[in-house]
């Protein structure tokens, strides 16, 4: 492939890989631009497009490599305070590692990744309805991974309303419940851990009939997040209380891959888009926060910014990332691959659950990841759709223990079993 000719072809790429090319053409490029992407009808599918990916080439890439490596360098601005130095000693950093991955991108045709990807170890499962059943999914997720042989924690994080251990299929609430935690009877989260049945995963327990259980402070909440981290399993799954409370929109963001339910009633698929929205504007908020390792954290104009976009009153009409974004490399240039970094590493998944018909799903789904593209910049993927059938409406009614286990071979199994390869959990 010739350097001056070689194009992006999207199709040629996971969508892990695209997302770290958008990442570094923010760097080296310095323009909103990069993470535009389109959703384009072509026969009977929808293709996700890019279009300013897709028109480079590798002269495009070095030319502008040249130009912000020039204008960036450390030795241009010897003049300035240590501080400054040193964040512009940063940015060269960032765009030099970025330059290369996009010379092996458009050079050969192909990302190279010099590192693997880091398989996912926190698992939320959230959605802003309740009763849509994140509780079944993430009770039969957690059991069908402890049944391919991973180490799995479950936490029920639904704080005001806690019934994770009955899908898991305790009798009653275990004596020792995340609340010993919160309120320091326990020193280690691991201490209110209780087995499940046939070896299956573990399970923290929560008690939402204690006063004031759902409404923990922050300072309690980071040192659970902390805890969560710290804990020694191969996945740790989150179940998440409905609605868009900080303290669920917190745990949602600690985790190192989000899952979305939504149904196909429309209040669902609605309030599933409104969670992914307050969930990416929670999370630019909280760079700012005093506790927050964002490199620019201290930079008051960029705050303003953020905060206008994500919370001020919409006067003009509704306000996109886009316009976010453009007001950021118009404001202040060099913090756009800063922000951008941050958007492009929320990349929610959505699984729709008690499906009575797959095309109204397909279109569905085909909705909500075209107006996350439009309006948030984010690319929602859809992983799974879990059928509604009377197996899993008994079990949820009469027996919750999880489904997998008493029925592997069953469709509801099979389905999971998708999922977590469209998750890529398995490997």
């Amino acid at each position: 492939m010739e350097k001056t000719t070689g194009m992006f072809q999207p199709e040629r790429y996971t969508q892990d890989e695209i997302r770290k090319i958008q990442r570094a053409c923010c760097h080296v490029f310095r323009s909103e631009k990069a993470l535009h992407s389109v959703v384009v009808a072509e026969s009977d599918r929808k293709v996700l497009h890019y279009p300013f990916l897709e028109q480079l080439t590798y002269d495009d890439v070095k030319q502008a490599y040249r130009s912000n490596v020039f204008t960036l360098h450390p030795d241009r601005h010897h003049d300035k305070a240590p501080e400054e130095i040193e964040f512009y000693t940063q940015q060269v950093e960032h765009l030099n590692r970025s330059y290369d991955y996009l010379s092996m991108v458009f050079s050969e045709g192909r990302a190279v990744t010099s590192e693997s990807l880091v398989r996912t170890r926190v698992i939320a499962v959230g959605g802003a309805k309740g009763g849509i059943g994140k509780s079944m999914f993430a009770a039969n997720l957690g059991t069908l991974l402890s049944a391919l042989g991973f180490k799995v924690v479950m936490v029920d994080l639904d704080l005001g309303g806690s019934d994770l251990h009955i899908y898991m299929g305790h009798r009653q609430m275990p004596e020792t419940t995340l609340n010993d935690f919160l309120n320091r009877k326990i020193g280690c989260l691991n201490d209110a851990a209780v087995g499940c049945e046939h070896d299956g995963p573990v399970l923290i327990a929560g008690n939402a009939a204690e006063l004031g259980s759902a409404n923990i402070a922050f300072q309690k909440k980071m040192r659970l997040i902390e805890a969560i981290r710290k804990m020694n399993a191969d996945y740790v799954v989150l179940d998440l209380g409905g609605g868009t409370d900080f303290n669920t929109l917190d745990f949602f963001l600690a985790a190192d891959l989000g899952i979305v339910l939504t149904t196909l009633d429309q209040a669902a698929y609605l309030e599933a888009y409104a969670f992914i929205k307050t969930a990416l504007q929670r999370k630019l908020n909280r760079l700012f926060a005093a506790d927050s390792a964002f490199p620019a954290r201290k930079n008051s104009r960029l705050k303003q910014i953020v905060a206008d976009s994500t919370t001020a009153p919409e006067k003009d009409g509704p306000r996109t990332i886009r316009d976010l974004l453009e007001e950021v490399a118009k404001d202040d240039p060099l913090a756009l691959p800063l922000i951008a970094d941050e958007i492009l590493s929320f990349s929610p998944r959505l699984v729709i659950n008690r499906c009575f018909d797959s095309r109204a799903a397909l279109r569905v789904a085909s909705t909500l990841r075209t107006v996350a593209c439009q309006r948030l910049s984010v690319d929602i993927d859809h992983v799974g759709t879990i059928t509604r059938h009377s197996r899993i409406e008994q079990s949820i009614t009469y027996a919750h223990h999880p489904l997998v286990r008493r029925q592997p071979s069953g469709l509801f199994a099979s389905e999971m079993r998708s999922i977590i390869d469209a998750l890529d959990l398995s490997g």
